[in-house]
């Protein structure tokens, strides 16, 4: 069997992939880049050690955090997911809606002239694979999965979906205070009264 590595793409991959409801059905979207970040963050912080010990997918090279503006944030994270995209292996769908502070601040970093930004209506993007090339990548790298790590994943994006953002962000903030990631936030203040 060929050896793939946990990547940011891969994990992206087989995260939009993972079921959440039992039955088997698979690709259930992910709201908002902020979210996706956040997945990514905890996933990479809390259990990313767990999944590479039970073979499939055991060697990672995952994106590396750093404090911004609103939180833990990597670029790298982001290129990947605009590389998914551009290749056709993940699909945005857009819908209006009014933004909390910290997925409008995700918003921003895509805009080149922040001056357009009053210009523009917010949207949100839900991130879902495409129906054949997004969904066969995702297929075959979740078979490379353990059936341990398939449910590990699943757990984990099965309370990440349905939890309201701001009580992700409120998680984050308080737990990650200490090791510096949010030392650049401009609502910490929010998140840790």
């Amino acid at each position: 069997m060929q050896k793939k590595r946990l990547t940011g793409k891969t994990l992206i991959l087989i995260l939009l992939y993972a079921p959440t409801e039992g039955g088997g059905h698979v690709n259930t979207p992910i709201s908002g880049r902020t979210r996706l970040m956040k997945m990514g963050f905890l996933f990479g912080e809390e259990i990313a050690d767990q999944f590479k010990k039970d073979g499939g997918l055991q060697e990672a090279d995952l994106p590396e955090y750093f404090a911004w503006k609103y939180g833990p944030f990597s670029t790298t994270f982001l290129n990947d997911l605009e590389f998914l995209i551009n290749q056709e292996y993940v699909r945005p769908q857009m819908s209006s809606g009014t933004p909390l502070i910290a997925e409008l601040a995700e918003y921003e970093y895509w805009i080149d002239d922040l001056e357009e930004l009053d210009d523009r209506e917010y949207v949100e993007e839900t991130f879902e694979l495409t129906d054949d090339k997004g969904i066969a990548k995702a297929k075959e790298l979740w078979g490379l999965l353990s059936t341990n790590q398939q449910e590990l994943l699943s757990q984990f994006k099965r309370v990440l979906v349905r939890a309201p953002l701001d009580r992700i962000l409120e998680y984050v903030y308080k737990k990650y205070n200490e090791k510096g990631y949010i030392d650049k936030s401009l609502i910490r203040d929010k998140y840790l009264s």
